[in-house]
């Protein structure tokens, strides 16, 4: 026992002198996932129908053509466009810049014709492992090495699970959503932990920050929504900006930050909107009632629309088709989610039961109707990776299935900030009040996208359409594991005190 003892002293030893616990994080992250992505046999996913959009706006289009494979397989290479694309497709993201980088680094290093998507990949994990180092960091501050590294070990085991990761080898928008969330929370973590005031460091870090910001809700519509979150993390800035310009700053940014995702909502092309209304309506309001043609009754559409109940825009059968000028003109043109949200709110009870239903999907993160080996391996079709996904298979097996337990939840969370809030704002520790304000953001956020689901796609492609929900709430779970290992949930001393701080000068 004491030869182990000092063995395990003695590696510890080594371990600290050479791996600091954020270079521990990037460095199992960075292995697990190089393997998943890069290493025979290659992981991905396949496409369920969403890739054309992206690959037509981005000048790409597919090696093998429209095939079952495609879904049932993960495909990883696609031809570049030799000439002008004069059939681009309308759609805007940020994820656009991503997807421009890796193919020019594919042209570099690869070919002018033909690109792999690992390219993708590379430039998606690159991008991440420089948020995990930043968030480990922030998480570790003011914490005894040993217990640094146990929290290292957790965002390893929580956010290195492959169900995230496995996104990096696709054109699901997922992946995106998923790199600047992390970075958007990992900075501005470092900001109230680490960064000190008047320094060019917290300057960076607040650039970077408003830059991720902007890029993590334009990536889709459904992120245009996170604004709300945003503000509110955002209210918490001010406890470190004193003096009069830099509040205005702020208030400058936060403003013009709802004003340009107010304009994208009315400007951006929608071409998915019939799509959208048609599952919210015969996967959502029709699917949660027991009397569907008296919901659309007493909307105003025919009732006998009630018999498209549970089906969806691809179907290829089809009482009316989805597509024909019938159903725009008696169904779409009477329907928005406004009708929706006004349906849920005179029957609050179905939106209930919708909301209970969709909580399982939040734990599988990666949709099982797509393939995610290649062909070439000889796996069977639509077979599944398992490799490191223990933690959202835990999650699966064993958090509660009951949307009552995110209001659960909630109440822990003000409860448990609260109180840092109070003694914060009574001890002048702004690292309380801003972890307040951040906290807050984060899980009305979550809410924010798990109730827009509902209404806007019903219970269509929920796994992807909740994704942003399983990441906050394990961003959620891990800053209050991380705070108690720390012992700062309620006292986290710094030397800025409120009336203090300067911030950051000109």
């Amino acid at each position: 026992m004491e030869k182990i003892k000092k063995y395990m002293n003695s590696a510890f030893e080594w371990l600290s002198r050479y791996i600091s616990p954020s270079l521990l994080a990037v460095l199992g992250i960075g292995l697990v996932t190089s393997i998943l992505l890069f290493v025979y046999p290659i992981n991905g996913l396949g496409d369920n129908g969403e890739y054309f959009r992206v690959l037509n706006s981005n000048s790409l289009y597919r090696v093998n053509g429209d095939s079952y494979d495609n879904v049932a397989y993960f495909v990883k290479d696609f031809s570049i466009m030799r000439y002008f694309n004069e059939t681009t497709t309308h759609f805007v993201s940020t994820q656009q810049f991503f997807i421009t980088v890796a193919i020019w680094l594919n042209k570099l290093f690869y070919s002018q014709t033909l690109f792999d998507i690992r390219f993708l990949g590379f430039v998606y994990l690159s991008c991440f492992l420089v948020s995990i180092y930043i968030l480990v960091r922030g998480l570790t501050e003011g914490v005894s090495l040993k217990k640094s590294y146990l929290i290292s070990l957790l965002v390893i085991f929580i956010l290195g699970d492959t169900s995230y990761t496995i996104y990096f080898n696709s054109f699901y928008t997922e992946a995106t959503s998923f790199l600047l969330s992390v970075s958007v929370l990992a900075f501005s973590v470092y900001f109230y932990r680490v960064t000190k005031p008047r320094t060019w460091l917290r300057r960076i870090v607040l650039v970077i920050l408003a830059q991720a910001v902007v890029l993590l809700i334009g990536t889709t519509r459904q992120e245009y929504l996170l604004i709300i979150g945003v503000i509110i993390a955002g209210l918490g800035f001010f406890v470190y900006l004193s003096q009069r310009y830099q509040r205005l700053s702020m208030t400058a940014f936060l403003i013009a930050l709802i004003g340009f995702t107010t304009l994208a909502a009315f400007i951006v092309p929608n071409d998915i909107y019939e799509r959208d209304v048609y599952h919210s309506m015969t996967r959502g309001v029709m699917k949660d009632s027991k009397v569907p043609d008296k919901r659309m009754s007493e909307g105003g559409i025919n009732p006998q629309y009630g018999l498209q109940k549970g089906r969806s825009y691809f179907e290829e059968y089809s009482p009316v088709s989805p597509t024909s000028e019938q159903m725009k003109k008696d169904f779409f043109d009477k329907t928005s989610f406004g009708w929706v949200l006004l349906n849920y709110l005179n029957y609050p009870s179905e939106l209930w039961q919708g909301l209970n239903s969709a909580v399982p999907n939040v734990y599988l993160v990666k949709p099982n109707n797509v393939g995610n080996f290649e062909k070439t391996t000889g796996r069977a079709p639509l077979e599944q990776s398992k490799f490191f996904m223990v933690y959202n298979r835990i999650k699966a097996s064993f958090f509660p299935k009951n949307f009552a337990f995110y209001l659960l939840l909630g109440v822990i969370l003000f409860g448990l900030y609260g109180v840092g809030l109070y003694r914060g704002l009574k001890r002048n520790e702004p690292r309380l009040v801003f972890r307040f304000f951040l906290m807050t953001g984060i899980y009305l956020n979550l809410l924010v996208v798990f109730i827009s689901t509902i209404i806007i796609d019903g219970d269509s492609d929920l796994v992807r359409h909740l994704f942003l929900v399983s990441v906050f709430l394990d961003f959620l779970l891990l800053q209050i594991v991380s705070d108690v290992i720390g012992k700062r949930m309620w006292q986290d001393t710094t030397p800025q005190v409120i009336g203090e701080v300067e911030g950051i000068e000109k």
